[in-house]
């Protein structure tokens, strides 16, 4: 088999140790408008060298690639919100890119979604689909596992790029609301913006040891999406120890559930308040510890071995349905 191209967008780690795994040669996709990004389909010539795809930022580029046949197979690595944009809009999704995503999803010959909550959309289409997990870093894997989480029991934390999908407006609301003497730390990229108060604290972006003294510090993690692929950040904090309460709308929300089904809520700031509360007369330290087993699996030497399976699979499918 040539060697595939991920064609790429600010990859997630994860998503790298996944493409480097089957040899990928990495190709930056436009990050300009509609033209800059058909002047950059057109231009490609990969031969018949399968084309891994990460998200939708490279889909419409992607499209204009499959519009020239200038590559082999399109493979989409459904990680982010696209698909399930296309079939019920997320509010406050600008709807040209829901359109563009529409557009380059035609030219997609199979999937590799990153849950099963993203394989369900991908079965819309008449395409190959295999579900791969992503995993934790090795070089964080030990350091999270290690971790004693619950120094401070007034303490919350909520980790991810502050965006209204990821619902951290959710969980600053829902704290105005709380009577009990308790802190939410926001930890991740424009984190910075939210408004300081008595029992918000953003932080931005941090270094992983501060980031790891913070973990180390929550009793709980809150992550109230609206909408989440597979979010990492709930896999990591598992893995430390540390219970998580998030929305049935995550992918990886049955690793949750599988912690107790108290863990799971509605992303709304009355359900998260009130599940707060409750779940905090829960004995957390056990919970913990359940959830760190739950998490034990999603090694780095296990997963990528997986998705180069999966990967090679769905493109002897395409092969075979090319016939």
């Amino acid at each position: 088999m040539s060697d595939p191209i991920f064609l790429y967008n600010d990859p997630h780690p994860v998503h790298e140790r996944m493409a480097n795994e089957i040899g990928a040669e990495f190709v930056e996709c436009s990050k300009g408008g509609p033209l800059d990004r058909l002047r950059s389909g057109i231009s490609h010539d990969f031969g018949n060298r399968p084309v891994l795809i990460e998200g939708g930022v490279p889909l419409l580029e992607a499209g204009f690639l499959g519009i020239v046949d200038k590559s082999g197979a399109i493979i989409e690595l459904a990680a982010d919100g696209s698909l399930i944009d296309i079939a019920d809009p997320i509010s406050g999704r600008p709807f040209h890119e829901r359109l563009a995503h529409r557009f380059g999803e035609r030219y997609v010959d199979g999937t590799l979604a990153v849950s099963d909550y993203l394989a369900a959309y991908a079965r819309q289409y008449d395409r190959p689909v295999e579900v791969i997990h992503p995993f934790v870093e090795s070089e964080r894997y030990g350091r999270l596992h290690s971790l004693e989480p619950g120094g401070d029991e007034e303490t919350i934390l909520c980790i991810g790029k502050y965006r209204r999908k990821n619902g951290q407006d959710v969980l600053r609301k829902a704290m105005e609301s709380l009577d009990q003497n308790l802190t939410a730390h926001f930890v991740g990229p424009d984190t910075e913006n939210i408004a300081e108060t008595e029992e918000v604290k953003p932080h931005g972006f941090v270094e992983l040891e501060k980031f790891y003294d913070l973990m180390e510090q929550a009793e709980l993690i809150v992550y109230p999406a609206h909408v989440g692929a597979y979010p990492v950040a709930v896999l990591e904090a598992l893995l430390s120890g540390t219970p998580v309460l998030t929305s049935q709308y995550v992918g990886n929300v049955d690793l949750v559930r599988a912690v107790h089904p108290e863990f799971v809520t509605e992303p709304i700031p009355s359900s998260v308040a009130e599940r707060i509360k409750s779940v905090r007369r829960r004995n957390l330290a056990a919970d913990g510890q359940r959830a760190k087993v739950i998490a034990e699996q999603f090694t780095d030497e296990c997963y990528t071995l997986d998705f180069e399976k999966r990967f090679n699979e769905v493109l002897a499918r395409i092969r075979e349905n090319q016939r």
